[in-house]
């Protein structure tokens, strides 16, 4: 636009210059020519300001930051969203900032790359698992213009796709079958996440331009699907199965046993009360619970017949002579 700008100037001061020149030169008075030659003049001068004015700003969209480009050269500094003052001779290079997903996967619909895409991994075990995985990423802002000049604008395919697949690769490799299936699903892809910001940062700070740089943010490494040949999925679930079973059986004896612990604390409880109940017992104890009640009944107001039972230590009796 800039240099339709300056073109439209040049035309314009040649239109006028070429007024000015015929003007002189005409003996005809009355010739509308010079007149409209400065006419045409003065609207294309209003063009190339305008053209000038507009050339002059960028807008940047939200979620993006603005990349300088001057002549083949990149500006450090980054236009960030809104309207933006720039040298109407720069080329502004727009990068999104937001967060953005690459999947690779078998699915041929799914997946960046048309076809079977699925990252071919070696398990610990030796197990060949082609597994789908989903990258959430985004690009840092303050290093959008490094990015651009030392990666380019292609950066997914030179660095995000190489260096996710690697990764993948090496965490499986940590895991066994059973354990990237079922056992440790979970821990696989934050072991993905670990593995693929250290392959990320190894790569650009090879980088003379990237020290102390992040460049690239990874949010989540989704593990979507693991392909596995139908005899081992079964077999591993059979095992699951199996070692479900056998913790359950554990927790029933496990519980019987605790029941069982109860019951004999109880039962102990019981003979120790018993023990120490028939030990405090004796001849005096009851010859004086014996006196007690005695004297208890003879306060009683009902009438009565208190008989001394036999020996000298007998209890006495007592007959209720109350008659309905």
């Amino acid at each position: 636009m800039i240099y339709f700008a300056i073109l439209a100037a040049v035309v314009a001061i040649g239109l006028k210059w070429s007024a000015r020149s015929i003007s002189k030169n005409l003996l005809v008075q009355g010739s509308q020519g010079p007149a409209q030659l400065g006419s045409i003049s003065t609207g294309l001068l209003i063009v190339a300001v305008v053209l000038f004015v507009v050339s002059s700003t960028a807008i940047i969209p939200a979620g993006h930051v603005g990349v300088q480009v001057l002549f083949g050269k990149v500006n450090p500094r980054v236009l960030t969203e809104g309207i933006q003052i720039i040298n109407p001779l720069v080329e502004v290079q727009q990068m999104s900032v937001r967060t953005e997903t690459y999947t690779m996967s078998a699915t041929a619909t799914e997946g960046a790359v048309r076809g079977d895409d699925a990252i071919q991994a070696l398990s610990s075990d030796g197990l060949l698992m082609p597994l789908d995985i989903t990258i959430a990423f985004r690009l840092v802002g303050a290093d959008a213009p490094r990015v651009y000049r030392d990666i380019g604008a292609d950066y997914v395919d030179k660095i995000i796709r190489p260096a996710s697949r690697t990764a993948v690769r090496e965490a499986i490799a940590g895991f066994t079958a059973q354990e990237a299936y079922a056992t440790k699903r979970e821990a696989l892809p934050a072991k993905m996440h670990e593995l693929l910001t250290e392959r990320m940062r190894s790569l650009l700070e090879q980088r003379e331009d990237f020290k102390g740089a992040t460049g690239f943010l990874i949010d989540q490494v989704m593990l979507r699907n693991i392909q596995l040949p139908a005899k081992v999925k079964n077999a591993i679930e059979a095992k699951l199965e199996a070692a479900q079973q056998a913790e359950q059986m554990q927790f029933v004896l496990d519980k019987e046993r605790q029941e069982a612990e109860r019951k004999r604390i109880e039962a102990k409880g019981v003979s120790d009360f018993q023990t120490i109940v028939s030990q405090s017992i004796n001849a005096n104890l009851l010859q004086w619970k014996g006196i007690e009640a005695t004297e208890a009944l003879s306060k009683s107001q009902n009438a009565k017949i208190v008989v001394i039972g036999s020996g000298k230590n007998g209890l006495p009796i007592i007959l209720n002579t109350d008659k309905e």
